[in-house]
């Protein structure tokens, strides 16, 4: 870039001393007369003075620029520098902010509001200052006056979703959130709040349309989205039996089947039904293909309720059927040894005990080795050995919120610690594999969702 200007330059230079030699050797003369006065020049001369006049007048012109928009500039120039030093204090209070120093943010977010004319900004580091100090109120103005700036209303919502919920009002956060729906359904966090507070209100129907939205966006995967709209007919199929709909509560059973026969909640429902229809042989079907993948002692309950067999011998024999279809399974050896010990057969059912224990048996399994050692051999301290090895067994599976770690009695839809849906699973403690990302969470501010 330099060589091409020095290039031009030189050019130039070149052309204007070609065109005084040019001149030179041409001399000539140049007459004027004006009122009396006679002028005689060379051609030269006359074009120097050319140059010159044209000189004059551009500079003339120069200063009458700055002249005139010497006070525009000066103006100009100050406001940038107010701009400048409101940018500053505006980072630093978001700095102050991150540090988790709410009184040095929020003297940074007065600051920012004096020195700049966008009130947006200012008033998402109020908020967020306001929060920091635990000043709800403030909080609350701040993300209030926000909704009034079309570009800053859909974080103002979200901060008042958020403040609703630790407020513990969920109607209000449940109309921020169907605002903030409205305005940008394509947002992830939207869409999985709004699920997720539908769901805790029991408006499954609703939540099934929230759920459908977030599908056809791609906001919500296509392997999740099975699981939850199963789980949400299951909601719906209850409420169709407290209806006195038991033709719907069936049919919305049998879909939800249809969608995600590896969920145990799902299996339960709708062998539960196909029994009080007196369809004994579907149930078991239904319970059939559960276990196969998701075994489950509700549903050996079920299991041997559809078969209609009352002798405890025959009982084993369908235990065995359904254990059958997932062998390697705990719950099957546990199924067995149940069956086992109501007939009395001490020997089998210490076996498949033994199997489900294997070096480390869990406490369960420790209770029922003391009940086939008090029936069996009528040996209080082997009763006695086996109680005490059950307090410090590890834990067996039960219902546990995969969001909070909650563990619940039976399952339900909605985790009643944290308010999840779909989250409880039938898992041991710390067999989780990890904390479901933020894109991935149903609920403000701790919900999330997972496969149950």
């Amino acid at each position: 870039m330099t060589f091409l200007r020095t290039l031009i330059w030189f050019a130039i230079a070149a052309a204007a001393m070609l065109g005084a030699v040019w001149l030179a050797r041409r001399p000539g003369t140049v007459t004027a007369e004006w009122h009396g006065w006679r002028l005689d020049t060379s051609v030269g001369i006359v074009l120097v003075a050319i140059v010159l006049l044209i000189a004059v007048c551009f500079g003339m012109w120069l200063l009458y620029r700055w002249i005139v928009g010497a006070p525009g500039a000066l103006i100009e120039g100050w406001g940038e520098g107010r701009r400048r030093r409101g940018y500053r204090e505006l980072t630093q209070g978001l700095a102050a902010v991150a540090a988790g120093d709410g009184v040095e943010a929020q003297k940074h977010a007065r600051k920012a509001d004096q020195l700049l004319s966008e009130p947006g900004l200012t008033l998402l580091l109020s908020a967020q200052a306001a929060q920091l100090n635990g000043d709800r109120d403030a909080a609350n103005r701040a993300f209030t006056a926000m909704l009034d700036d079309e570009q800053m209303a859909f974080l103002g919502l979200r901060g008042l979703i958020g403040q609703a919920l630790r407020e513990g009002d969920r109607a209000k956060a449940l109309a921020y959130a169907e605002r903030a729906f409205r305005l940008r359904p394509q947002t992830p966090w939207v869409v999985h709040s709004l699920f997720d507070m539908q769901a805790q209100n029991g408006d499954w129907k609703a939540a099934q349309a929230t759920l459908d939205s977030g599908l056809r966006r791609k906001v919500v995967g296509a392997d999740r989205g099975r699981t939850l709209k199963a789980l949400l007919l299951v909601e719906r199929s209850r409420t169709a039996e407290r209806d006195g709909n038991a033709a719907d509560a069936l049919a919305l059973a049998r879909e939800a089947f249809g969608l995600a026969p590896e969920r145990i909640a799902v299996t339960r429902r709708l062998a539960e039904l196909q029994i009080k229809a007196g369809d004994g042989k579907r149930a078991m079907k239904t319970v059939e293909r559960g276990w196969a993948v998701a075994p489950h002692p509700d549903l050996a309950k079920l299991y041997l309720e559809a078969s209609g067999e009352s002798e405890a011998l025959k009982k084993v024999g369908v235990a065995r059927r359904l254990a059958e279809k997932n062998p390697s399974d705990i719950e099957s050896h546990i199924a067995l040894a149940q069956a086992s010990i109501e007939a009395g057969l001490w020997g089998e059912a210490r076996r498949h005990l033994e199997t489900a224990g294997g070096a480390h048996p869990t406490a369960r399994v420790c209770r029922l080795m003391a009940e086939v050692e008090e029936h069996a051999n009528s040996d209080p301290s082997r009763v006695r050995d086996w109680l005490g090895r059950a307090t410090d067994a590890p834990s067996d599976r039960s219902w546990r919120c995969s969001a909070c770690g909650a563990q619940h009695e039976s399952w339900r839809s909605v985790c009643e610690a944290c308010g999840a849906f779909g989250t409880l699973q039938w898992r041991a403690p710390g067999t989780f594999g990890h904390i479901l990302p933020p894109e991935e969470k149903l609920a403000l501010p701790s919900g999330e969702v997972a496969k149950t």
